[in-house]
Protein backbone atom coordinates (compact mmCIF):
# COMPACT_ATOMS: atom_id res chain seq x y z
CA UNK A 1 0.00 0.00 0.00
CA UNK A 2 1.39 3.35 -1.04
CA UNK A 3 1.30 6.18 1.47
CA UNK A 4 0.79 9.81 0.56
CA UNK A 5 4.35 10.50 1.67
CA UNK A 6 6.21 8.10 -0.64
CA UNK A 7 6.66 10.66 -3.42
CA UNK A 8 7.78 13.45 -1.08
CA UNK A 9 11.39 14.59 -1.26
CA UNK A 10 13.93 13.40 1.27
CA UNK A 11 14.57 17.11 1.86
CA UNK A 12 11.50 16.90 4.15
CA UNK A 13 13.79 15.23 6.72
CA UNK A 14 15.52 18.39 7.86
CA UNK A 15 17.37 16.51 10.62
CA UNK A 16 19.55 14.81 7.98
CA UNK A 17 22.73 16.77 7.35
CA UNK A 18 22.98 18.39 3.90
CA UNK A 19 26.09 16.34 3.14
CA UNK A 20 24.23 13.09 3.82
CA UNK A 21 21.21 14.22 1.78
CA UNK A 22 23.55 14.81 -1.14
CA UNK A 23 25.03 11.32 -0.73
CA UNK A 24 21.52 9.85 -0.85
CA UNK A 25 20.66 11.90 -3.95
CA UNK A 26 23.92 10.85 -5.62
CA UNK A 27 22.81 7.25 -5.02
CA UNK A 28 19.43 7.88 -6.67
CA UNK A 29 17.45 8.18 -3.41
CA UNK A 30 15.36 11.30 -3.85
CA UNK A 31 11.99 10.40 -2.31
CA UNK A 32 10.86 9.00 1.03
CA UNK A 33 9.52 5.97 -0.83
CA UNK A 34 12.95 5.24 -2.30
CA UNK A 35 14.50 5.75 1.12
CA UNK A 36 12.06 3.28 2.70
CA UNK A 37 13.24 0.59 0.27
CA UNK A 38 16.76 0.80 1.74
CA UNK A 39 18.06 -1.51 4.45
CA UNK A 40 19.88 -0.29 7.54
CA UNK A 41 23.06 -1.84 6.12
CA UNK A 42 22.63 0.12 2.88
CA UNK A 43 22.60 3.38 4.82
CA UNK A 44 25.55 2.29 6.94
CA UNK A 45 27.50 1.54 3.75
CA UNK A 46 26.77 5.10 2.58
CA UNK A 47 28.34 6.49 5.76
CA UNK A 48 25.34 7.02 8.01
CA UNK A 49 25.89 6.54 11.72
CA UNK A 50 23.73 4.24 13.85
CA UNK A 51 21.88 7.13 15.54
CA UNK A 52 21.07 8.75 12.19
CA UNK A 53 19.75 5.45 10.82
CA UNK A 54 17.55 5.03 13.91
CA UNK A 55 16.15 8.55 13.46
CA UNK A 56 15.42 7.93 9.79
CA UNK A 57 13.67 4.64 10.54
CA UNK A 58 11.55 6.19 13.31
CA UNK A 59 10.53 9.14 11.15
CA UNK A 60 9.61 6.82 8.28
CA UNK A 61 7.56 4.67 10.66
CA UNK A 62 5.68 7.75 11.85
CA UNK A 63 4.70 8.29 8.21
CA UNK A 64 3.52 4.68 7.82
CA UNK A 65 6.70 3.39 6.19
CA UNK A 66 10.07 2.34 7.64
CA UNK A 67 13.36 0.96 6.44
CA UNK A 68 13.32 -2.40 4.69
CA UNK A 69 14.07 -5.36 6.95
CA UNK A 70 17.51 -6.92 6.52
Amino acid sequence: METKYEKQSIDRFTFIKEEMLNILKDNNVKTLGQLSKKKRTDLKDLGFEHNDIDKIDIELQLLGMGLKNN
